[in-house]
């Protein structure tokens, strides 16, 4: 069963399409925590989010008005968490409705499970490129290998460093990586992740905490990686009957049922 974590300061306007995505999913053990921080108590933002657990008993919001940070909220929120896997969902990404099913194939081979993903926004239909299949002894050092919102991690081994906020997933992949824990990702890509002006995606300051991450584990970017390319449909390779779907920024995707 997994535990879901959307951590909440900014992007209070896309909740609605992220939530939905979540209670969209075929699979149906989990749970939705949502943790709104960095703002006043009972701030609009967290009325906002309040909402929505009204549409589902699995849904949960907390008022974290006290806590700052990306990494501080997410260690918070584990405590809260009644499931062995988390799950992360930054509130401006979707997920595909089989991304939890397709996953928990490998939930009890891997520690940390994730999949291919494809950009919207700014810059859609956009795939950036990285390894999939068992990727435990990938040289995570030539690119962040796994998408936070694609991400499915082991309870246990969740702790996000503060001092790393902005990159505080890689910095978590690159500390589990040496401690030889296992890591997959399915090549089907089941988020959509969304770049904007705003996002931490776009932060000049995070390429040079990237660098300053890898000097940390003793690595340093040595080799310079492909550009991620752009196609224009995205497929989940599976059997049987095919059916299509059209989102609003006209993306489609290809469903190959199991």
């Amino acid at each position: 069963m997994i535990s879901i974590l959307i951590p909440l300061y900014n992007g209070i306007e896309f909740i609605e399409e992220s939530v939905s995505s979540v209670l969209n999913q075929t699979y149906d053990k989990w749970e939705l925590l949502i943790g709104v921080n960095g703002h006043p108590e009972n701030s609009h933002v967290f009325l906002t989010a309040k909402e929505y657990e009204k549409k589902s008993g699995k849904v949960r919001v907390f008022d974290f008005y006290t806590i700052k940070g990306k990494s501080n909220t997410l260690n918070e929120m584990i405590q809260f968490c009644n499931y062995n896997y988390i799950a992360i969902l930054d509130v401006d990404d979707i997920w595909h409705p089989r991304k939890l099913e397709i996953q928990s194939q490998a939930l009890n081979d891997f520690d940390v499970i994730g999949s291919n993903c494809i950009w919207f926004g700014d810059r859609p239909g956009i795939v950036p490129q990285i390894p999939v299949g068992d990727i435990s002894n990938y040289d995570f050092a030539l690119v962040n290998p796994i998408i936070n919102s694609s991400s499915l991690t082991r309870k246990g081994l969740c702790y996000w460093n503060k001092n790393w906020d902005g990159v505080e997933d890689y910095d978590m992949w690159l500390r589990l990586r040496k401690q030889n824990k296992k890591f997959y990702n399915f090549k089907e890509i089941l988020v959509k992740h969304r770049i904007h002006n705003s996002s931490a995606f776009n932060s000049k300051g995070n390429n040079n905490k990237v660098d300053d991450l890898l000097k940390s584990y003793g690595e340093k970017r040595e080799t310079i990686i492909e550009e991620p390319k752009k196609i224009p449909s995205f497929i989940i390779e599976q059997k049987q009957k095919t059916v299509q779907i059209s989102s609003k920024d006209k993306i489609k995707m290809k469903i190959i049922n199991y």
